[in-house]
């Protein structure tokens, strides 16, 4: 079924609920845990079906970047290699993307909610969107 997502006879909206139905499918079968596709999508997307609530939320990382010393202690880095202090650091944070929802089409539509207004900043700080 992975080379379906790939179809690009299929539009984006139905392969991205394809992928986000089958996550759901397994986060239900492993409630209260992150569930993965992959191995490979951890930093980008997990889901959690809380079996309290009945509801699933969507996952993902979000990197940041600390270049000083009291940004990598603001980040909370409590291990420093060879106790020498850290001068930058590049961290991944959990961050919940979309709201509880009750199926794989809410997730989905919160999702591309989260996506379309998520903004991203280059290092000259160019402020662009994410997706147009």
């Amino acid at each position: 079924m992975y080379e379906v997502y790939e179809d690009e006879s299929i539009p984006l909206q139905i392969r991205r609920l394809m992928v986000f139905d089958e996550i759901c499918k397994l986060a239900k079968k492993d409630p209260d845990e992150i569930i993965h596709l992959s191995k490979f999508t951890q930093l980008s997307l997990g889901v959690m079906y809380l079996k309290d609530f009945k509801k699933f939320i969507a996952f993902g990382g979000v990197f940041e970047y600390a270049q000083t010393p009291e940004e990598v202690i603001e980040q909370r880095i409590r291990i420093f290699p060879n106790d020498e202090p850290v001068k930058c650091a590049l961290t991944v944070n959990l961050k919940q993307f979309t709201r509880p929802a009750s199926t794989p089409i809410q997730l989905v539509w919160y999702w591309n909610k989260y996506v379309k207004n998520r903004m991203h900043a280059y290092v000259d700080y160019r402020e662009e969107v994410f997706f147009e």
